[in-house]
Formats: C-alpha cells, structure tokens, sequence
C-alpha cells in the first residue's frame, strides 16, 4: 500500500514540476534576461504539457483547459493577439490525442515519434494561422525553429509530462486483461 503511495506521490511531485517548467517557458522569454531566455533557445515547454497530459487521456476536461490557460498567458506575455496561442497548444493537445491513439506502442521510439509529428502539426497551424491572425507580414519561423529545439529536449522531460508506460485505450477498458467471451 505504502509503495503505492509513494509511487502516486512521486507521480504527482513530477507532473507539478512539468506544469511549473512549462510555466517558467512561457514567463522567462517575456523578462528582459537576454538572448538565452528567448524563444529560440527557450524551448516551448506547453508544447511537452499539450503532448503529455494528451496522451495520457484521462477524458479530463481539465487538461485541455489548462493548455489553453497556458495558451493564453504565452499571449499575455508576448503581447499579441489574445488566443493564438491559445489555439496552437489546443491544436497540439487534439494532435497529440489522435496520433497518441494511433501510436499506441509503449516503445520509446513511437513516443518520441508522436510527439515530433504533434509539433510539426502544431507548426503547420501556426505558419498557417499567424498571418491571418498577426497580419500579412507575420511569420511562424521562431515558433518553428523553438518546436525543434523543444522535440529534441523532449526525451530529457517525458517523464515529467507522461506516465513511464503509455497506456493504450484497451489497457484502460479492460485493466486486468482477460478477454471477452
């Protein structure tokens, strides 16, 4: 019972941390810290929390909301348009459900497979949304050069965003394994 406990508690210790760094990645390019907090290099750290809590799919209403606070706060500090952001990590979170179930493998390779085809989605919104919503003369190319430096950190913080074995749809109808009749 105790093991548990405190594999729970340690699950819980590391999704708090997640939902803080990817806090600290949306606030730290906005604060006048130079160059190494600006996105790039600063990964996009809601992108991980999107693809995470995503394929994780508890059907919580919660987790989608909290991208989409996320999203909003990323627009607070970057002072754009309220909701571009907002839509792009909620694109990424439906992105990142539908490729999770289609990519139901618990191998690492599927997973961190998943998640580069969630940001390339996510970056194809964005190059596709942000000239309508920041004018003709807006680009994505920083989102898209901070989406790659965020798929190559991913492995680093997976664990901080996704349980240690992805558990498919199945596992979860049916948690003791035994076969229908």
């Amino acid at each position: 019972m105790t093991a548990i406990i405190t594999q729970s508690a340690k699950r819980s210790a590391s999704r708090g941390l997640g939902f803080a760094l990817a806090v600290l990645t949306v606030i730290l390019p906005a604060l006048p810290f130079g160059p190494v907090f600006a996105q790039p290099p600063m990964p996009l750290g809601v992108l991980w929390a999107a693809y995470g809590w995503a394929a994780d799919d508890d059907g919580s209403w919660r987790r989608p909301l909290m991208v989409a606070a996320l999203g909003l706060l990323h627009d607070q500090m970057s002072g754009g348009q309220y909701g571009l952001f907002a839509a792009l990590y909620l694109v990424a979170f439906l992105i990142g459900r539908f490729i999770a179930r289609v990519t139901s493998s618990p191998n690492t390779l599927s997973i961190l497979g998943g998640f580069a085809l969630t940001a390339i989605g996510a970056t194809a919104v964005a190059f596709a949304i942000a000239p309508r919503a920041l004018g003709a003369g807006a680009s994505a190319v920083k989102f898209a050069e901070a989406a790659v430096i965020t798929v190559l950190l991913f492995p680093f913080v997976r664990g901080l965003y996704m349980s240690a074995q992805p558990v498919t749809r199945a596992a979860k109808r049916n948690p003791i394994g035994v076969r229908p009749t």
